[in-house]
């Protein structure tokens, strides 16, 4: 069995809702993702993917259970030890591609790095690189409002990649295009992901999608189910 880059142990997870009982979300789950390897989730609606991935990346606390990255239990990390986490160790890839509209897609991508301490002009470089791999080498300069919906995603995968992650989370991450958009955009992820051996969770409500993945999990009751 090859070495584990992240664990999830009998994570617990419940939300209390107005007036009404505690809503639990996630019960007893586990999950192992093996170096390089390739992991989607499925599910309905409100199954609990989100909060899930959520609790991966360092996002939201679990109620009971450990996550563990790299054999480190993440709720021992300290503040910097997890800001570096959250910010190098991972990459996120979100429904919405949450560019910031008062900078140029080549600012957007090179940001994370800029963040994480990273010289500027290293960060514009390795983002102008990353551009180049997703097909956008001629949209550096313009605003992110000049993108169509597939080069938003795009321009996401790339600034996930740009701090070289060491595991991505994406969470449904062709939610928002259409099928044929969604497709081209997930062959590019599933690509980006390949060519540097990353390891990778992603959440994702299409089953056609799910199948092109290493290992395909269903969250139902609250627990993950190989399928």
């Amino acid at each position: 069995m090859s070495e584990a880059i992240l664990e999830a142990l009998d994570i617990e997870k419940g939300f209390v809702q107005p007036a009404r009982e505690r809503l639990i979300i996630l019960q007893g789950l586990c999950l192992r993702v093996e170096q390089g390897s390739v992991v989607s989730v499925t599910g309905a609606s409100g199954s609990g993917k989100s909060t899930l991935l959520h609790l991966l990346g360092s996002l939201d606390t679990p109620d009971g259970g450990r996550v563990r990255f790299a054999g480190e239990d993440i709720a021992a990390f300290g503040r910097r030890r997890l800001s570096a986490y959250r910010n190098r160790d991972i990459g996120f890839v979100f429904q919405f591609h949450y560019l910031m509209p008062e900078l140029t897609v080549l600012e957007n991508v090179a940001s994370p790095g800029m963040i994480h301490g990273f010289r500027k002009q290293e960060s514009l470089e390795a983002a102008a690189a990353l551009l180049a791999e997703v097909g956008l080498h001629d949209k550096l300069e313009v605003m992110p409002y000049q993108l169509s919906g597939g080069e938003k995603q795009r321009a996401a995968i790339a600034r996930s990649l740009v701090n070289s992650p060491r595991l991505l989370l994406a969470d449904e991450p062709t939610g928002s295009l259409d099928w044929k958009t969604g497709e081209s955009v997930f062959v590019v992820l599933k690509r980006m992901i390949a060519e540097r051996g990353l390891s990778a969770v992603i959440a994702t409500h299409n089953p056609k999608l799910a199948e092109l993945t290493d290992r395909k999990y269903l969250l139902l009751g609250g627990k993950l189910e190989e399928i």
